[in-house]
């Protein structure tokens, strides 16, 4: 009998493709741990809307963690959250609409956006099952708990421009990490994939050997810093890529299920 009784990991890049495919193995493996005494959660920097569909077509009932690692949750409850405080919202959309920046602003389990790019917001919400409301300002919003902001930046030079900016700027109270290509997520500085699996360690009693991680990109590194066997997805992040322990080429590989089969089941 192994003694690994949690995997958790990131859900684009990682258990399906950007376009939400995914192997008939991994839809496989998920349904065995489903059936077992093992638990599978999921970590995505989605709102909680957008990984339902992740959720429900995997028929996952444990805990989600979502917003980049800001809240863990149940479809009925919030279990654990930590959020941007009003103020450091404002002054930080207020910062990124000075740049010109395409803003999600995450606000009490719903997305604003003031500028309705219908070819930006269409590609964000594809395979997300994810609905907006647009404001003709962020101040307009009545803000309740601020999840995370989001800046899309297709631009390469100015993505790491911005994130070197914001980060010198903010980097001491939040944090500020890269997702995706085009994908900057701001959030609280306790918010992240890895203290969201602190509290999960807590929650169920479990230590570091017990857990499997896995994940595609620098937001999933302090994750996989918290579990003993750490795997890495693609080759999209050097940081998570040079602190995992095992490296899988693609999804569509199978790498990852062979891995997690070997150590969980």
């Amino acid at each position: 009998m192994t003694k690994v009784k949690l995997w958790i990991s990131d859900i684009d890049g990682t258990i399906m493709n950007y376009d939400g495919s995914y192997t008939i193995r991994m839809k496989n493996l998920i349904d065995k741990i489903n059936a077992s005494d093992k638990k599978i959660v999921f970590a995505t920097g989605r709102m909680y809307m957008a990984a339902q569909f992740a959720l429900d077509e995997f028929n996952i009932k444990t805990p989600v963690v979502c917003y980049q690692g800001a809240v863990v949750r149940t479809k009925d409850k919030i279990l654990w959250q930590s959020l941007i405080e009003n103020n450091k919202a404002i002054e930080i959309y207020k910062y990124l609409r000075t740049l010109k920046i395409h803003t999600h602003l995450y606000n009490d389990g719903k997305l604003y956006v003031e500028n309705d790019d219908k070819r930006i917001m269409s590609e964000y919400c594809d395979n997300r099952g994810t609905f907006y409301e647009v404001v003709n300002r962020f101040e307009d919003v009545q803000l309740n708990a601020v999840e995370k902001i989001l800046c899309v930046i297709e631009d390469n030079e100015t993505m790491q421009k911005t994130k070197e900016d914001l980060i010198k700027k903010y980097g001491d109270i939040l944090t500020i990490v890269q997702s995706s290509k085009k994908y900057l997520e701001i959030n609280n500085k306790n918010a992240t994939k890895g203290e969201a699996l602190k509290f999960l360690k807590k929650y169920w009693n479990l230590n570091d050997d017990e857990i499997i991680a896995s994940g595609d990109q620098d937001n999933d590194v302090e994750m996989l810093k918290q579990a003993g066997i750490r795997i890495s997805v693609n080759k999209n992040s050097e940081k998570l890529y040079n602190i995992a322990n095992y490296h899988c080429k693609s999804v569509d590989s199978d790498e990852l299920v062979d891995l997690v089969e070997k150590f969980m089941l």
